[in-house]
């Protein structure tokens, strides 16, 4: 199952250059707890609200001089959309991440992947299975 079909292609990110304070409000705006940093649409790394608080906020800095380079983890870990969802459970579980941004051909960002995508994807493949050991025992009967 290649991730071109069941990765989201809304994406939430923004440029290294952006302040906190935008990355924040953009975060609010679109109600979601992380974002990716990009250099020329290029994932470079992850911001999340808890970056936003405990590197900022909490230690008195100013959000609206401050950019979310400076504050993003980095590298971020990244996966090709011709890979399957199959190689992105196993990078999110060597890495311990819910959210894999994925890139085309070109490097460049194309989606994002998270945990309940691939949930859902898998829900809906065990459903199948499931009608379809039914119909199965149905005509045993």
């Amino acid at each position: 199952m290649s991730l071109k079909a069941f990765m989201t292609k809304e994406i939430t990110a923004l440029p290294s250059t952006a302040t906190v304070l935008d990355a924040a409000k953009f975060m609010t705006d679109m109600n979601v707890g992380s974002i990716i940093v990009t250099d020329n649409n290029r994932p470079r790394g992850l911001v999340t609200d808890r970056d936003v608080v405990a590197k900022v906020i909490a230690q008195g800095k100013d959000s609206r001089s401050i950019k979310i380079g400076e504050i993003m983890v980095s590298p971020v870990v990244t996966i090709s959309e011709d890979k399957d969802i199959i190689d992105a459970t196993q990078i999110m579980s060597a890495h311990g991440i819910r959210r894999l941004p994925v890139t085309g051909s070109n490097g460049k960002l194309a989606g994002v992947i998270s945990l309940d995508d691939v949930l859902l994807v898998l829900g809906k493949e065990m459903q199948n299975i499931a009608t379809t050991l039914k119909k199965e025992l149905e005509k045993e009967q």
